[in-house]
């Protein structure tokens, strides 16, 4: 007996769950990254999302907004590592900051100019910026 898959069905059970991950990964203390391998594998449908996505159109649209790039995880991480340190009453130097954000030294830049963005209100993705 051949069963025909319902996708439409099967693509708005899989995006609740897909959703919930998220959300689970967005409340946790210390910042991760939405990845769709992480998500796949905390829903126990990494191998759908990675091989039928295409027929998961509510879910794709659903992951393409909220999977983060590194660039978007990273300004993201640095900004919470800000936070934390005025949080604790901690002064706010650009070493602290790496190192609570687990941020490289060739991201130096990209520190110290977010950090400048935090206190005098600049927007992010208007700092221009030499780091890859």
């Amino acid at each position: 007996m051949n069963k025909r898959v319902d996708w439409e069905k099967r693509d708005q059970e899989v995006k609740i769950q897909v959703e919930s991950a998220v959300q689970e990964i967005l409340q946790k203390d210390k910042p991760e990254r939405v990845t769709l391998r992480k998500v796949g594998i905390m829903t126990g449908l990494k191998a759908l999302l990675e091989q039928k996505l295409d027929k998961l159109p509510l879910t794709k649209t659903y992951l393409e907004e909220t999977v983060e790039s590194v660039k978007m995880f990273q300004d993201g991480r640095i900004q919470w590592a800000i936070a934390l340190l005025e949080e604790q009453g901690e002064e706010v130097k650009s070493w602290k900051v790496k190192r609570f954000a687990g941020i490289t030294d060739q991201l130096s830049e990209k520190v110290e100019k977010i950090i400048d963005s935090y206190y005098f209100g600049i927007l992010v993705d208007q700092i221009p910026c030499n780091d890859k």
